[in-house]
This record gives C-alpha cells, structure tokens and sequence, in this order.
C-alpha cells in the first residue's frame, strides 16, 4: 500500500515520534507540527487521511478539523482524531471530545494514551488501514 495513500499526521513532535513507527508502512506519511504546515502539505500532497491529535498546533485539533471541513467537499479527505500520549485530558473527558469530534465531520477519535505499546499500534493502525480502503 506505500505509496499509494497519504496520510498527514498533524500532531506535536513528541507525537510523531510515536506515530511514524506505528505506521510508517501503511502509507506515506507527511508529519506536520502547525495548522499553517498542514494547509501547505494537504495544498502540496495528495492526503487521503488526517491524523490528528488532541495537542497538535497548542491544542487547536477542533479548530483545524472544522477548517479542513470547509475547505474540502465531504468525503474527500478522512480525519481521524487521537489522544496519543498522556495529558491534562481527563480520561472522562474523552466520549465528550470523541462525540464533538464526530459532530464536527471526525471519523472517530482513537484514543491510545494509555494502551499498552502493542494494542496502541494495533488499535492505531487499525483505524488507519479503515480509512485507507
């Protein structure tokens, strides 16, 4: 599938660094640390999933997925939100980010903070490959 599928990963660097081996031969993955960097890349590159999480661009996750709502048709690109690593978030918090995310056009939120290494890739990866077919 390399090469086939873009996915942006729009997060913090602390992040990426455990994204990209979660998922680097799904597709091919253009890691993004601002909303201005991710605007060029999905402008550049051709996106077919968004990876985002809770803290990316000083926690303005819902901000860029209503933005990237408005700038492309539905359907067109897939946003997956995540909660990577562990944070202020609340873990009761997470169904109230999860349904805002999905009222704001969100596939899910895949939340793996807490997961052991193994199932957090697994559940990752599994909410990629979802989107790419």
């Amino acid at each position: 599938m390399k090469g086939k599928h873009g996915v942006l990963i729009a997060s913090q660097p602390s992040a990426w660094a455990v994204l990209k081996p979660m998922l680097e031969d799904l597709a091919d993955l253009f890691p993004v640390h601002t909303t201005a960097d991710a605007f060029k890349t999905l402008e550049r590159e051709r996106i077919h999933c968004i990876v985002c999480t809770i803290a990316f661009d000083e926690s303005r996750m819902m901000e860029f997925l209503a933005k990237v709502n408005r700038m492309f048709p539905a359907g067109h690109v897939t946003f997956l939100c995540a909660r990577v690593l562990p944070s202020i978030v609340r873990n009761s918090l997470v169904p109230s980010i999860r349904d805002g995310c999905k009222a704001l056009g969100a596939a899910d939120l895949v939340d793996i903070a807490h997961l052991p290494p193994e199932r957090a890739k697994a559940a990752m990866r599994a909410a990629v490959t979802a989107t790419l077919h």
